[in-house]
């Protein structure tokens, strides 16, 4: 593996490229020994990422570290437009649960805010998983015709140094990841949090207000609520508390049908109901269960 990431550079390449789950795994041992030296508790975070940052491609295309308000053509002050027009269509939907999801006070900010990243409404927010399986998996899963040919990608963030970067520990410890409901995330990330001169995403936990945030394991970074946000990926520290795995192309579908083996698959990512007919189906095919109708 090659060791020309410099510390405190923007992360832009990969730190290597794997074929196998085993490669992988590896690489994340790897990524462990460079991203936690110090010898207090360190825990990985882990993003999948369907396309690599390719050369080829202009800036605007490029795969960062980006939230998906921040992505052309929304900027982040959108925000307050896609929020109300959220709980306009939602609020009928989320009444008819046995259980308001939706705190009351200044939490409700949050609990809304997720619940619209949950449903692939543009935020700040970008989720990672504790899990590193789980982020190999998202790097892979639902890839396109446009996707071919192309590797995947596989972030890996030590949290704890991305907080202290932003300098959260005036008001935490060391060590120490905020909820979302705290006061620290509010002042600097809430709705009316003043504009800092450090632009810096937090890593934070979010609440586990849906069954799929449990099943992956989800952990989140929230980005300040500012026009221009610059992809975490390209902070001048970056390589501080980042690392970037790439995925070889060719190599896809059989780690795909390793992570199968291992028991890692879009239903137990999704425990949902509506996913409970694709499991049903895929079973049945790989079974042989489907009875053969051509004539003899």
């Amino acid at each position: 593996m090659s060791d020309n990431i410099k510390l405190t550079s923007p992360v832009t390449s990969c730190m290597t490229r794997i074929s196998s789950v085993e490669e992988y795994l590896n690489a994340v041992d790897e990524a462990y020994q460079r991203l936690c030296s110090t010898p207090r508790r360190c825990e990985l975070w882990y993003r999948g990422q369907n396309q690599l940052n390719q050369p080829e491609n202009p800036p605007a295309k490029r795969w960062d570290l980006i939230p998906s308000i921040a992505r052309s053509p929304y900027n982040p002050l959108m925000e307050v437009i896609f929020l109300s027009k959220f709980k306009s269509y939602a609020i009928p939907f989320v009444q008819e649960l046995p259980s308001f999801p939706i705190p009351n006070g200044r939490a409700a900010y949050w609990h809304w805010l997720f619940m619209m990243q949950h449903y692939g409404v543009p935020t700040r927010i970008l989720d990672w998983s504790r899990d590193a399986l789980t982020g190999l998996f998202f790097a892979l899963d639902g890839r396109g015709a446009n996707d071919e040919g192309k590797d995947a990608a596989v972030w890996i963030l030590n949290p704890v140094r991305l907080n202290e970067a932003f300098s959260f520990h005036s008001f935490v410890k060391p060590g120490y990841i905020p909820n979302v409901d705290e006061e620290v995330v509010n002042l600097y990330f809430g709705p009316n949090a003043q504009i800092l001169a450090n632009k810096k995403p937090a890593a934070v936990i979010g609440p586990l207000n849906n069954p799929h945030i449990v099943a992956q394991k989800g952990v989140f970074t929230v980005f300040p609520h500012v026009r221009e946000i610059t992809p975490l990926n390209l902070f001048p520290d970056a390589s501080d508390y980042l690392l970037e795995i790439c995925v070889e192309a060719n190599s896809i579908p059989s780690i795909l049908e390793q992570l199968q083996r291992y028991g890692v698959t879009h239903f137990t990512l999704y425990p949902d109901i509506t996913e409970v007919k694709k499991q049903i189906n895929l079973e049945v095919r790989e079974e042989n269960q489907v009875p053969n109708t051509s004539s003899n």
